[in-house]
């Protein structure tokens, strides 16, 4: 008798069994949503620091061409296009279209700057120029880039700069 019962009691109830499945269950599901949140969170990390070096980019090239500018043709006030003639008597030409922002340089083609992975909303440029030494005359520039995460999010980032011309 005694090795009968003893027996019956050296296995896991079914009840057990299931509470037991149950546990492992729960903690698998919090395994697999900790990594989907993980996943998500570095799709987009990458997708900002793409935003961030193209952003970068463009106005480290909008930088360049205001820097070596001997005189500015455009805009008057405010506006879309930018062109400048430098010191050599180049020109070069800056504007928006539907692929992102663009440059001419010495009446060459025009070329994208910006990679295909972004769209560059409502740039703006705004040529100061007061005539006194006191408020030197300047453009600033300002656009925002929008991308959209591995996940099917949006992500949107202002970007800014003025340059103080020294014409």
């Amino acid at each position: 008798m005694k090795n009968d019962a003893a027996a019956r009691r050296a296995g896991f109830t079914l009840i057990e069994t299931l509470v037991y499945l149950a546990l492992y269950a729960v903690i698998i599901l919090g395994m697999l949503t900790a990594a989907y949140s993980l996943l998500e969170f570095n799709a987009h990390n990458e997708t900002a620091a793409m935003v961030a070096e193209e952003g970068d980019y463009l106005l480290a090239k909008i930088n360049t061409a205001i820097s070596g500018a001997a005189s500015i043709r455009s805009p008057a006030d405010s506006g879309t296009t930018l062109s400048v003639i430098d010191t050599d008597g180049l020109a070069t030409t800056i504007e928006a279209d539907s692929s992102g922002i663009r440059i001419q340089e010495n009446r060459a083609a025009f070329q994208t700057l910006n990679n295909g992975d972004v769209s560059v909303v409502d740039l703006v440029f705004v040529h100061t120029h007061t005539g006194n030494s006191f408020d030197p005359e300047s453009i600033s520039v300002s656009f925002t880039l929008v991308a959209t995460t591995t996940d099917g999010h949006m992500l949107s980032r202002d970007f800014t700069a003025i340059e103080y011309l020294h014409l």
